[in-house]
């Protein structure tokens, strides 16, 4: 028999309940923004902001986005001040190095110095407070990260929605949202005080050479991610770029709120126990981890495969809805696929020496998007660019599930992937049927709710899904 399971004491269940609480505020706010923002700018203005935001991203990715999840690759309790002072010098070194280069665009005339300074000014925001959130999650300063996520969601609405009545730009939009993210700031560096801050060449070395290769890797899967919208910017405008960056982004943003909890939640405390030696443990987490994703990935695709018109359209209204309502279901699928590989399998790296995996999946993920995208756009339009963002994110997760268990072997708990796969499938039977049988709307659209809350329901108990800071023992009643 092997070692018992260790419990978990009550102060860190009530962390874990803590995160998931904020994060699901947080994410609720966000798409309250999504929303208000999305009708003042309509989809010109906001296509532009988009786009602003891509590039954002892609930057985001080749510079500093690595760092965090080398911190919380590395990060040893007994020697936080080293590695959190250490990582602060790394984040400023690579900022100036980034104002170096826009500088140069801008002096070659590459770019304008509008649009330059505001991708450095959110830039600079964004990865601070990235990384100040980092640093509280990693050290489980429940209260702060909670914090965190609450004040930036709320600043960004309130300094974003006077950015627009004010001058209606997407510039003055980055500008808002870039000032958000600084006052958010404030108390995860207020959370670092108790900290002797002494950067160390060991803990210096360990963040380069846990990260390097996620550094090429973050980069490449910003631009994966941006291609369609970057390619749908050049061939439509930023008119066409504008419904379909809101819808994508509200979906992805649903199924992020969910994945990033039971990152949070479970991944955490299973790194925890592998740090310890208690693979046992580990596992027993992970399994519990597997199933939250694989009935967030089905049943959130479900969802929207069957309400997604109404709740799409409610949402940001019909200027929207209307260019982008056969891109939901794909939208859909691809980000099912995203919750698997971001939340999961992907987290492989955290377990192994097998960081270049993630640099192997963002090569995957960005040549089948663009190559996608590349003849598909310029034909297809946005149909074609929400088909190459589905394709990439299904090969990108089939590669991690194939080439990650080489390295270290996610548990896939086989009973909870085939009865959650049936359930969801029976739910989308069920919502073919009621269409079928039931002609009037409201009642059929009663129908297929109290069937998708049944189904997943059931599945939630099954599995014990609510006990996310806690997964149930086996055999325990």
């Amino acid at each position: 028999m092997g070692r018992p399971v260790r419990s978990y004491h009550p102060t860190k269940q009530g962390h874990m309940l803590l995160f998931l609480a904020a994060r699901v505020l947080s994410a609720v706010g966000n798409l309250v923004a999504l929303a208000i923002f999305s009708r003042m700018a309509g989809p010109v203005t906001y296509g532009e902001y988009l786009l602003i935001f891509a590039w954002t991203s892609i930057v985001y990715g080749f510079s500093t986005q690595w760092m965090r999840f080398a911190f919380f690759g590395v990060y040893r309790r007994e020697a936080a001040g080293d590695y959190i002072a250490s990582f602060g010098i790394l984040l400023s070194a690579a900022l100036i190095g980034v104002a170096v280069v826009l500088s140069g665009l801008w002096v070659s005339g590459i770019a304008g110095p509008e649009f330059l300074t505001a991708v450095f000014i959110l830039l600079v925001s964004m990865a601070g407070y990235e990384a100040l959130l980092e640093i509280s999650r990693t050290r489980l300063k429940a209260g702060t990260v909670a914090v965190l996520m609450l004040l930036r969601a709320g600043l960004v609405i309130v300094f974003g929605a006077a950015a627009l009545t004010m001058t209606g730009s997407a510039v003055s939009l980055a500008f808002a949202v870039a000032l958000a993210h600084v006052g958010a700031a404030i108390p995860g560096i207020m959370a670092i005080r108790d900290v002797r801050l002494a950067p160390s060449g060991h803990a210096m070395r360990s963040l380069i050479i846990y990260g390097w290769p996620l550094l090429i890797s973050f980069g490449v899967m910003a631009v994966g991610q941006s291609v369609d919208r970057l390619l749908l910017a050049h061939f439509g405008g930023a008119g066409a770029l504008g419904p379909y960056g809101v819808v994508a982004d509200f979906l992805r943003q649903a199924f992020m709120v969910v994945g990033e909890s039971i990152a949070m939640a479970l991944v955490t405390v299973a790194k925890q126990h592998a740090n310890s030696g208690e693979r046992e443990d580990a596992d027993r987490v992970l399994r519990h981890a597997f199933n939250a994703c694989m009935a967030t990935a089905t049943f959130g695709a479900v969802f929207f495969l069957v309400f997604g018109d109404v709740v799409v359209r409610l949402l940001v209204g019909e200027a929207f809805y209307e260019p982008t309502r056969t891109q939901i279901p794909l939208f859909a699928i691809a980000f099912g696929f995203m919750t698997m590989r971001n939340f999961y399998f992907a987290q492989v790296i955290y377990f192994s020496n097998a960081s270049h995996l993630e640099l192997i999946g963002s090569l995957v993920f960005v040549a089948t998007s663009a190559l996608l995208a590349t003849l598909l756009v310029p034909w297809e339009g946005a149909m074609g660019a929400a088909i190459a963002l589905m394709s990439a994110h299904i090969v990108a997760c089939v590669l991690f599930v194939v080439v990650g268990r080489r390295h270290y072997r996610m548990p896939v708990d086989k009973k909870g992937f085939v009865v959650i796969s049936l359930m969801a499938l029976a739910t989308l039977i069920a919502d073919v049927a009621i269409q079928h049988f039931i002609t009037a709307p409201m009642l059929a659209m009663a129908a297929k709710a109290l069937v998708f809350a049944a189904a997943g329901g059931a599945v939630i108990l099954r599995f014990n899904l609510l006990h996310l800071s806690r997964p149930r023992r086996e055999g325990e009643a």
